[in-house]
């Protein structure tokens, strides 16, 4: 069954990834520095649904993103082919087109949503797509908005992203499975009583069993300032820019890199989510 890794992007997604990469991993193996974070380690899929290989594997017309939606649910049976856990990262929004669920409890057996300040998203993103601050809000704002992938040398929709708010209220609307929300300031603040919170909730779901050992030392290799280093070593590569992937890890940035009334006009449009976020 899966279990969602979800966010929208530049959220924390690949750190909660990387952490349970390493928790998950056999014994406590240090991170070779030369291979690094680029070595799948555990069951945790780095690339993000739906993958290249399983659109092939599936035959679906990726140029058509109607056919990807119709094909959701069988491109996750054929995921779960495999009968063990599969923690499968997305930024897909939880949503229906066309009559056709991104999933159900068929194929999922929970999800653990990553959620960042949108004010400190913008900042990430902007630098992460090369575009201004302006532009990439008005992209966070749109309903419609949808994330690239290139297959074969053609670029495709791959998934709906939705604005910031579409996409953290979809997940948040998950009412038939237990799923857990995690905020990054917290991973970032507390990350021992985050990430035992995450370890706790695949626990309850009978995935693992807590060990407090493991946890310190996955937190320790994991840490930003250890995956930066990582990425000048080796690379990094999910990092599909010129820049790098893992550029501060900080949260409040927003307080001096965004002009006042950019901070504004998100906080007018994500009002009612980031106070009850406690981001207001």
């Amino acid at each position: 069954m899966i279990i969602w890794l979800a966010s929208y992007p530049k959220s924390g997604n690949t750190w909660m990834r990387l952490f349970l990469k390493t928790y998950l991993s056999p014994g406590m193996q240090k991170i070779n520095l030369k291979e690094s974070i680029n070595i799948s380690r555990s069951f945790v899929e780095d690339k993000s649904f739906p993958s290249d290989e399983i659109i092939e594997k599936c035959n679906i017309n990726f140029t058509n993103f109607n056919e990807i939606a119709k094909n959701w649910e069988t491109m996750q049976d054929y995921i779960n082919l495999n009968n063990r856990t599969n923690y499968i990262k997305t930024h897909n929004a939880l949503c229906t087109i066309n009559g056709d669920k991104f999933t159900t409890e068929k194929n999922t057996s929970g999800a653990i949503y990553i959620v960042r300040d949108p004010r400190d998203v913008v900042i990430s993103y902007s630098n992460y797509l090369g575009e201004s601050i302006e532009d990439t809000i008005n992209l966070m704002m749109e309903s419609d908005r949808g994330e690239e992938g290139e297959y074969k040398n053609q670029k495709y929709v791959r998934s709906i992203l939705g604005t910031w708010s579409d996409n953290y209220n979809s997940w948040k609307s998950f009412k038939s499975l237990n799923f857990l929300i995690v905020k990054y300031e917290d991973m970032l603040r507390n990350p021992e009583s985050t990430f035992m919170k995450v370890l706790k909730y695949l626990e309850q779901l009978g995935e693992l069993n807590v060990d407090k050992e493991k946890l310190s030392f996955a937190i320790s290799e994991t840490s930003f300032q250890n995956l930066q280093k990582q990425e000048k070593i080796s690379g990094f590569k999910e990092n599909l820019s010129n820049k790098p992937f893992f550029r501060q890890g900080l949260a409040g940035t927003w307080k001096k890199e965004l002009k006042p009334d950019f901070q504004k006009k998100i906080e007018n449009k994500f009002y009612n989510e980031m106070e009850e976020l406690k981001y207001l």
